[in-house]
């Protein structure tokens, strides 16, 4: 009976922990960059022992990816959210308009993607686990698009498209991370411009296929 009355708490408790260090890690990662951080610096922001660090991640690399996917969950979960509240016919327009801001808003985040992009072309102990992070991203904005196909049929009669919604995910997926990529390395490149074109493109599409 003690077995079963301790074993929810330790579970509880372990989660917490990595909740703890993923936190940590974030904050130093964004604030130092991949290549400076240490994990006995995000051990000591965490308030956890170097070997707890190693014990739940095995290293900075398969952390990293912790932190990503803790980053990108959070964001779907406020886009369902901003999608779910906005009027149907704004539900695109709302949606981008996200994507482009968070540009600014957590450049870190995107440093860090391209980061893992990179560990996950050279290093085939982390690939499986980019690989996955980018099959989850495919879903999230599948998810989040359908939701905005939606909203568009009901609020202004428009039929979605007949398309694979990963294929369609994949490239818009392509299109967010590429233009990103061009803003953070060139500030004066025009991120609004350009979602605004691709707004009218994805418009056009959807209308394509009434």
């Amino acid at each position: 009976m003690s077995n079963q009355q301790t074993t929810p708490d330790s579970s509880e408790e372990q989660q917490k922990t990595r909740e703890r260090i993923i936190a940590a890690a974030s904050k130093v990662l964004a604030a130092k960059g991949y290549d400076a951080t240490t994990l006995r610096e995000i051990s000591r922001e965490a308030q956890a022992g170097p070997g707890l660090v190693h014990y739940y991640f095995g290293g900075k690399d398969a952390l990293l990816v912790e932190v990503l996917q803790a980053a990108g969950q959070q964001f779907h979960q406020r886009m369902e959210h901003l999608i779910r509240q906005v009027p149907g016919d704004q539900s695109l327009a709302a949606f981008l308009t996200q994507l482009s801001e968070r540009v600014g808003q957590d450049s870190e985040v995107y440093r860090l993607r391209y980061e893992s992009f990179s560990l996950g072309l050279h290093n085939p102990v982390i690939a499986p686990a980019v690989r996955e992070r980018l099959a989850q991203r495919r879903e999230e904005i599948g998810s989040v698009m359908a939701m905005v196909l939606e909203n568009t049929q009901r609020t202004e009669g428009i039929k979605g498209p007949s398309v694979d919604p990963k294929i369609l995910a994949a490239l818009l997926l392509s299109l967010f991370d590429g233009l990103a990529l061009q803003k953070i390395m060139d500030p004066t490149f025009d991120l609004d411009a350009a979602y605004q074109l691709l707004e009218r493109i994805l418009r056009l599409f959807f209308s394509d296929h009434e």
